[in-house]
């Protein structure tokens, strides 16, 4: 009777767990879904979604995300909201695969866990609560580090089935390796500095495989770059001719090449922004990382009391100072102060994780699932740790800033270390299980903010209240004054708009001349601090072919020599063969030229 009624406790338990993290996930994913047809930003978006809409016209690009979002662009018609759906869907599919495959795994490695499915169900929904970090910031439709971030959850999640095979005796399937290898195709594609993740992956992967031998080794190497091949092959043949792609791709980094950031700078960025975050979550929640060390040791009574005592203590600074400083709430505004949040939460899991292994190996503490973990499963923790940061690498922003939309696999990480240190005194546990419980409302409220709040570039959904006139715009409601503005601009222009035509939008406006239907003369991205990589890329279109008719003109500050000079290489004479449109006060603020010619 006394086991029909532990069993009965964790059966209603894991039910719990499933049910209020399946409620946080629909949370943001609903909220998602709604905010798919509310606003639109015409910079960073709109570049995107520019050069989604020419992405078998315009090869200049930084990087070949428009050949795998360009064409589904297309097959939903055009539809901004259309996309925006998709990209949920990708989200969500990616995070309930690799929570599934995580939790298959563990499975194996937590025999004493309740032999239901409850468990399962439980932990995929906990990493499909955690994946709402996708929405903290970014622009609403996808971009590369969608590609990079989805691709890295799908290739940990073929590290999982290898793992999971190996630890049961079994042969790895071969498709898992081939789709290892259509994913890093994909992921080359989109940002090719994801290689160094890949190579993380791909040396887990390995390190995984030699238990079974160096054949098995070579059979999973074959595989993958079968599956690369057939990736190279169909982009290729059914996409666009890696000759005209590829050039292209390095013709931008070319002109980017003297302005970037260098390797070395890049890791000083990450080092000193880094250490910045760190002291101040040590500063916000050193308390709780000091209570969770002190619980994992705490076996005589005394210390056992005081553990319980600073982690009560500790909880409440916690959760003060993350209200008090917003670290639970999401948009660009607050992304230097909910990292502190989930970082705090990563560390009191490694805190833990770390005395539970120290103190059995030096007799404090009694052997812990964890203490008995294989080389193959330090190794899947260890990548699950490092991926966040890893899958930022190459931006020029702070690692966490693009790093934490990634916090599924902290959280993953959180579930592996609370269902293996149940030796450990009960206050470890209670803290790391109040941890993870926190952090899963902090990002499902971060994701639900960023989305309805603070949305990115776009007022409160609150304020997007009128649906857009334009054809590019179908299904988007706007802020009245937008709206009107807009449809204001469009009018004016009419005359001289026809689907196709060149367009210059200068400083990132992209997204009004995707609005307009027009096509970028050049790169579609334009931003003032590379105004010499605007030039060199209206330069290498002319070079090959004037643009037909003349491009109309759309500038947000006044026009510079550079600029004109850029035209001249096209054949255009911007001081003899302009006109403004009207006073600016008539056209959104901006300067709107148009051609004398028509």
């Amino acid at each position: 009777m006394k086991t029909v009624s532990s069993a009965s406790r964790r059966f209603m338990l894991l039910a719990g767990v499933t049910a209020v993290a399946t409620g946080l996930a629909l949370w943001w994913i609903v909220a998602a879904a709604v905010a798919a047809g509310k606003g639109f930003d015409i910079t960073d978006e709109g570049y995107y979604l520019l050069s989604y809409r020419w992405w078998h016209n315009n090869p200049l690009a930084l990087t070949g995300v428009q050949y795998l979002y360009g064409p589904v662009f297309q097959l939903l018609g055009y539809s901004i909201p259309g996309l925006r759906v998709f990209r949920l869907c990708t989200v969500v599919a990616v995070h309930l695969l690799f929570g599934y495959s995580f939790m298959r795994w563990l499975r194996g490695r937590r025999p004493a866990m309740p032999p239901t499915r409850w468990f399962e169900a439980a932990g995929t929904a906990v990493i499909l609560a955690a994946g709402g970090m996708c929405y903290a910031w970014l622009p609403l439709s996808p971009g590369y580090n969608d590609v990079v971030l989805l691709g890295a959850l799908l290739l940990i999640a073929c590290v999982l089935c290898m793992a999971t095979a190996v630890d049961r005796g079994t042969p790895v399937p071969f498709w898992v390796p081939v789709v290892a290898g259509l994913v890093i195709g994909a992921m080359v594609l989109a940002k090719w500095t994801s290689v160094a993740l890949i190579g993380l992956i791909v040396l887990a992967a390995i390190v995984v495989l030699a238990a079974q031998g160096r054949r098995a080794v070579a059979r999973g190497i074959l595989f993958a770059l079968a599956g690369l091949a057939v990736a190279v092959l169909f982009v290729q043949l059914f996409v666009i001719r890696l000759n005209v792609a590829v050039p292209g791709i390095l013709t931008v980094n070319r002109f980017i090449a003297g302005t970037s950031y260098s390797p070395t700078e890049l890791l000083h960025h990450y080092w000193t922004t880094g250490l910045t975050l760190l002291g101040r979550t040590l500063w916000y929640h050193g308390l709780l990382l000091v209570a969770t060390a002190v619980a994992v040791v705490g076996r005589p009574r005394v210390l056992r009391r005081v553990a319980a005592a600073l982690a009560i203590l500790g909880l409440a600074v916690s959760a003060w100072r993350i209200i008090g400083y917003g670290g639970a709430l999401g948009g660009t505004i607050h992304v230097g102060t909910y990292p502190s949040t989930l970082l705090a939460a990563v560390l009191v899991t490694v805190v833990a994780a770390a005395g539970a292994v120290i103190g059995w190996r030096t007799g404090v503490t009694e052997c812990s699932r964890l203490c008995r973990e294989n080389t193959r499963t330090w190794v899947v923790l260890v990548l699950l740790l490092l991926l966040p940061l890893v899958q930022a690498f190459g931006t020029n922003t702070p690692l966490y800033v693009i790093g934490f939309n990634a916090f599924a696999a902290w959280a993953a990480l959180m579930i592996a270390v609370l269902t293996g240190i149940w030796a450990t005194p009960v206050a470890t546990r209670a803290i790391v299980g109040a941890v993870l419980a926190g952090s899963l409302l902090a990002t499902t409220t971060i994701a639900f903010t960023g989305l309805t709040k603070y949305p990115y570039r776009s007022p409160p959904t609150s304020e997007l209240t009128v649906a857009a006139t334009q054809p590019a715009l179908k299904g988007l409601h706007l802020t009245p004054k937008n709206a009107q503005a807009y449809t204001r601009l469009a009018e004016d222009l009419r005359p001289y708009l026809k689907p196709g035509r060149p367009m210059l939008a200068l400083d990132k406006m992209a997204g009004l001349v995707l609005m307009l239907d027009g096509r970028p003369l050049g790169e579609a991205w334009i931003a003032p601090a590379e105004r010499a990589r605007t030039v060199a890329g209206i330069e290498e279109v002319c070079r090959t072919k004037r643009p037909s008719p003349a491009p109309l003109i759309i500038l947000n500050r006044a026009i510079t020599d550079q600029d004109i000079t850029a035209l001249r290489s096209c054949g255009l004479d911007f001081r003899a063969g302009y006109r403004q449109l009207a006073p600016p006060r008539q056209t959104m603020d901006l300067q709107v030229w148009v051609p004398k010619a028509g």
